[in-house]
């Protein structure tokens, strides 16, 4: 098994919460080619945390791939979308039927940290983190940040 996870940023930073926008539909393309290009590279098994925006995008291109391989959805605990808007809700709920497995990384409530805790357990479970990252602080900065130090492989896609 080769694995690899996916980080990146919330729709805030990537074109807005109305989808699709333009750059929803490139971040998607982007992703398909990563995908696409690990595939070839023999990686079989695939994890996302789940967050709106590259997690979820990152899912949903897996989801229309011909047997990807194993899709696992780390969440940081189970309530992760209880704040979220309903729709946002429904759709989580649907993507996450369809992952071949979901894992709570720690237990609600919810708390900031759990986030990092969740990119944390992508990370030392993969070899290849693929990042939709700006260079910016936060989340995903973090996430890089801690797989660089674990020595991982880090495919950036810059938007």
């Amino acid at each position: 098994m080769k694995t690899l996870c996916f980080t990146g940023h919330r729709p805030d930073k990537l074109g807005g919460y109305k989808i699709p926008n333009q750059t929803y539909l490139t971040v998607k393309s982007l992703l398909s080619q990563a995908i696409d290009r690990a595939i070839k590279e023999g990686y079989d098994t695939f994890i996302s945390g789940g967050a709106l925006g590259v997690d979820q995008w990152a899912l949903e291109v897996l989801y229309q791939k011909n047997n990807p391989g194993k899709i696992i959805i780390a969440r940081p605990f189970p309530s992760q979308s209880c704040r979220w808007p309903e729709k946002s809700q429904k759709d989580f709920e649907f993507l996450l039927n369809k992952a071949s497995e979901v894992v709570d990384v720690c237990e609600d409530p919810y708390e900031s940290w759990k986030m990092q805790k969740r990119n944390e357990w992508m990370v030392d479970r993969s070899e290849l983190v693929i990042a939709v990252w700006d260079g910016t602080d936060g989340g995903t900065g973090n996430c890089v940040k801690y797989a660089q130090k674990k020595g991982k492989t880090v495919w950036k896609i810059r938007i």
